[in-house]
């Protein structure tokens, strides 16, 4: 599936990535959502070729929606989604399909390029720790899946649709495949991941400034709604989530949560299994996780 927007500078390389595929029986679902650039008219020079099915939204849906919407076009067995801005490399598909068995989900490694194509010498194995995942705990802080690295089997479908408000599609379907089935990878760069000032994901750290009262509250409010998220659809872990988002929740009243820093520095292995951070630096984040937050 892929979901276009505005997409005129990237969308040709991309959707010519998906056309030399090695695995060559593909349905390609587009959905255009209202894009006011050429990125229409790209689209109606690949309408006469069967593989291709796209659709041109009359009003703006938004990402999430739109992203539904492509998703529930979708006919075949499997299912992988890609962003307009990205390159696929010729073999994903084939390679994920080989390896995804009956995991309802298999993503790989990408390598990270510059708004011209070109490597910045770094993967995304280099910033994540990944590989097999059997535990959802991981992606409570982090994640290690993104959406055009993934192939997932249509069974997830009913379990993850609709998507939860305010959710990233990815992290959501990684987490409730790994719940089920437990999700695999393949140790390979099969995706050229473009890095530029309109990506929706930010994947470099960025130097960030003293954050305003209200951006910290923020951010505490959407972490707790997903831990909430994770604890209404998790099963193999109910009495830890239900312990981690009582304790997180007592942030809200403004002053550290020493209960909760004790409960996290006793599943720091599982909760920072995705990072590279070492003991003292999971330490020093645990510490920040456990301050009190002030609603300005």
């Amino acid at each position: 599936m892929l979901c276009t927007y505005n997409g005129e500078r990237f969308l040709k390389a991309q959707i010519n990535s998906l056309l030399q595929q090695t695995w060559t029986n593909l349905e390609i679902i587009v959905s255009d959502d209202c894009s006011t650039d050429a990125t229409k008219a790209i689209l109606r020079s690949y309408e006469s070729d069967h593989r291709f099915s796209i659709t041109y939204q009359p009003q703006n849906l938004g990402a999430i929606s739109n992203f539904e919407f492509a998703t529930a076009q979708a006919k075949g067995e499997y299912l992988a989604f890609c962003d307009q801005d990205d390159i696929w490399l010729p073999e994903k598909i084939e390679k994920l399909y080989d390896t995804i068995g009956n995991k309802m989900l298999v993503y790989s490694d990408s390598i990270l390029v510059d708004e011209e194509g070109q490597s910045l010498q770094k993967n995304l194995s280099q910033l994540r720790r990944m590989g097999d995942v059997h535990d959802t705990r991981g992606f409570i802080f982090s994640n290690v899946v993104w959406g055009h690295a993934m192939l997932v089997n249509r069974k997830l479908l009913p379990d993850v649709l609709p998507i939860p408000s305010g959710i990233p599609h990815d992290i959501w379907f990684a987490a409730k495949a790994t719940s089920l089935t437990g999700i695999s990878y393949v140790n390979e760069p099969l995706t050229l991941y473009r890095q530029h000032s309109q990506t929706v994901t930010t994947t470099l750290a960025q130097k960030a400034g003293t954050r305003a009262l209200v951006k910290r509250y923020k951010d505490f409010e959407e972490k707790r709604y997903w831990i909430e998220v994770l604890k209404d659809n998790e099963t193999a872990f109910p009495s830890f989530y239900e312990e981690l988002y009582r304790l997180f929740s007592q942030k809200a009243k403004g002053v550290f949560v020493w209960p909760l820093f004790f409960f996290l520095l006793k599943h720091e292995s599982r909760l920072f299994r995705f990072t590279y951070k070492n003991y003292m630096s999971r330490l020093i984040e645990i510490r920040k996780l456990s301050r009190g937050e002030h609603k300005a």
